[in-house]
């Protein structure tokens, strides 16, 4: 929530990998009705996140090569974000990005350019090194999941280890959604498409309690999203966010202030190849 304006800055020396944990869930149970409000507490939870500031360190892993940036990261549920890359050890700027559902503004600070075009895949992909949709970025930007189907929709639950794992049928296939029963946590979502192929796994990991502008909500550590294409790990990509311990959430007022440079010369996303910093 992302990012990775990066990369050329931080090197390859500094890069963690991102690890796969295998799912304890593996016995199937019947749903009960101690598991189906476990699934609407948890549901509640995950909506709680609606505005978020913080500092964070992003990290990038495709099969060709791996970065890590650093980044202020500005959150509006369903709205906006914001990410402020530096750079150095004196943590100089070089991008300044809007990211909005239908459109991107990246002010590339090295070249004095202000580069705007559509949201989507490709574009992304140019900007943040992975070709993710604007609610997969938000998602693993926030750490938080938003759980928007009924009860109703649950097809299965699998039990182990103490997780459930709710199959879950949403609008384009279908996602499994991982709980830690004891604490009630939403510690990962994997999507499927149509055809049962896994797409896109989120892990949301080393939840904590933090202020927020209403009280207390539990936000992760750190988040983990990778892209799958063809169900194939090799060729995937992962994106991993790890935030510091100065995170304001909800806080009353917040607004994303963005200002296009007068004298930045503007260049159309579409038309471009590849980022200077890519």
């Amino acid at each position: 929530m992302c990012l990775i304006v990066l990369l050329a800055f931080a090197g390859c020396s500094q890069m963690e990998t991102v690890t796969r944990v295998s799912s304890p869930v593996r016995q199937k149970v019947a749903l009960t009705e101690e598991l189906k409000n476990l699934y609407r507490e948890v549901a509640i939870g995950s909506g709680m996140i609606n505005a978020l500031d913080g500092y964070a360190d992003l990290y990038l892993q495709t099969p060709n090569r791996n970065a890590k940036a650093y980044c202020t990261v500005q959150l509006q549920k369903s709205q906006n974000a914001r990410l402020i890359v530096t750079a150095g050890i004196l943590g100089w700027p070089v991008a300044d990005m809007l990211i909005r559902p239908d459109s991107l503004f990246v002010h590339d600070m090295l070249n004095n350019r202000m580069l705007v075009g559509r949201n989507n895949g490709e574009n992304l992909g140019k900007i943040i090194g992975i070709r993710a949709g604007f609610g997969q970025l938000t998602e693993t930007l926030f750490g938080i999941a938003d759980m928007t189907e009924p009860v109703n929709a649950i097809e299965s639950v699998r039990q182990g280890g103490g997780k459930v794992g709710y199959m879950v049928r949403s609008g384009s296939g279908t996602k499994e959604l991982l709980v830690d029963q004891a604490s009630k946590v939403l510690e990962g979502v994997t999507l499927f498409d149509r055809s049962g192929r896994k797409s896109v796994e989120f892990r949301f990991i080393g939840s904590r309690m933090q202020p927020s502008g209403t009280g207390q909500v539990s936000m992760p550590k750190e988040i983990d999203m990778t892209l799958f294409r063809d169900n194939e790990v090799e060729g995937s990509r992962s994106l991993r966010v790890v935030y510091d311990e100065k995170v304001l959430i909800n806080s009353p007022g917040f607004a994303i202030k963005f200002r296009r440079p007068a004298k930045a010369r503007t260049v159309n996303l579409d038309d471009v190849e590849q980022m200077p910093w890519l």
